[in-house]
């Protein structure tokens, strides 16, 4: 039998396996995956690490930490939570990012820890998001993460794999935020809960990493276990894009870009999927989700002669608050000022991302709008 992009990744990173064992989907198995992200949630992990036994981490270079979720909290307790986790990650000797850098899943795509055609977990379910870049991204939970730190492995049982067909191109207006509150929204009883998605079709040519990255990140409010997409030109060109403007790094370089683009994994043709799913990008429409769920959804067309009444408004999430994001908000903002008695909150996802979105002008003419800066994190989305 032929296999999926998700079984042919796994197959790279699974461990301890029979000789010669295919790996497919209903597999139980040992992974090695290529690095484990936390978050400010280490801080709950490192007593697990310890209470197992460990003396230190078995390899300090797969242990990724970024504190991204309550950076706007200046408590004492906060503030001391922090400092411990930053002298762990100094004393272990693993990768670390302090408050302020960004989001978590944002910095393992820019420092290109969630690589195409990698395995990479986290403990946050938001994971999902790496699948944009063609990463097989899943979340684990806090024992299993301290799991990794002290063997390098841990267990998996390879999901059910749904094939999501993506056909056509997305109107002007359209993001890829309305993608996936169309799928949440229009396949909402729980066709793909436990699933890892796989996305395929000719419209996904047609879509930014921008999009895919929000598409893949918001699978995880879908049910899903995992979100990926294919490697292709686009994936590459974002790449060579970011080696231009950033520079190069042991983990994205030339090197890398070109041996990649040499040997990109791909689903074989006859794979097989549990079932498929297809959406014709170009009937996706402006979309809302809710309340309370995203199994309800809304066009902004049926919404608009309603006139809801709006308080808070936030361009914050690690869905999105990337470039494209903040630079299609300016365009619908420049020369407007906020409404009276709204109160509109920006950050970006990262550091990188508000320097970028600076020197194009459009943070600044958010600000100019009225907007209120929160500094690059999770901002108000989540309290630990």
């Amino acid at each position: 039998m032929q296999q999926t992009l998700t079984e042919k990744i796994t197959q790279k990173y699974t461990v301890d396996a029979v000789k010669d064992q295919t790996i497919y989907s209903g597999d139980f198995i040992y992974i090695k995956p290529a690095y484990v992200m936390t978050h400010d949630n280490t801080g709950a992990i490192i007593p697990k690490f310890n209470s197992i036994g460990a003396k230190k981490i078995f390899d300090p270079n797969q242990v990724v930490i970024t504190l991204d979720h309550n950076v706007q909290d200046k408590s004492e307790k906060n503030l001391t939570k922090y400092k411990k986790i930053e002298e762990f990650a100094r004393t272990m000797g693993t990768h670390f990012y302090p408050a302020g850098r960004g989001i978590g899943h944002q910095i393992m795509c820019e420092e290109g820890f969630a690589f195409p055609g990698t395995l990479v977990v986290a403990s946050d379910s938001h994971s999902n998001m790496y699948g944009g870049l063609g990463c097989l991204g899943t979340p684990i939970v806090r024992t299993d993460a301290a799991a990794v730190w002290a063997t390098g492995k841990t267990w998996w049982k390879v999901p059910p794999i749904a094939k999501v067909n993506l056909n056509g191109k997305l109107n002007d207006g359209v993001s890829g935020k309305d993608v996936i509150i169309t799928l949440c929204g229009r396949f909402n009883k729980d066709e793909v809960l436990n699933h890892v998605v796989e996305f395929s079709g000719d419209g996904v040519a047609n879509l930014s990493i921008d999009d895919r990255l929000t598409i893949a990140n918001m699978t995880t409010e879908w049910g899903a276990l995992a979100g990926v997409f294919p490697i292709d030109n686009i994936t590459i060109n974002w790449y060579y894009d970011r080696i231009n403007y950033y520079g190069e790094n042991e983990r994205i370089n030339k090197s890398k870009i070109n041996e990649l683009k040499s040997n990109k994994l791909s689903a074989d043709s006859n794979a097989f999927y549990s079932k498929e799913i297809n959406l014709d990008l170009s009937y996706v429409l402006p979309s809302v989700s809710g309340p309370d769920t995203v199994k309800v959804m809304e066009t902004m067309c049926e919404l608009k002669s309603e006139r809801i009444k709006i308080d808070k408004a936030y361009l914050v999430s690690c869905v999105n608050s990337r470039v494209e994001d903040l630079h299609q908000a300016t365009e619908i903002m420049r020369g407007k000022k906020v409404a009276g008695g709204v109160e509109f909150y920006i950050a970006a996802a990262s550091n990188q991302v508000q320097k970028e979105s600076e020197l194009k002008g459009d943070w600044n003419a958010l600000l100019e709008a009225g907007a209120k800066p929160l500094p690059p994190g999770c901002g108000p989305c989540i309290e630990i």
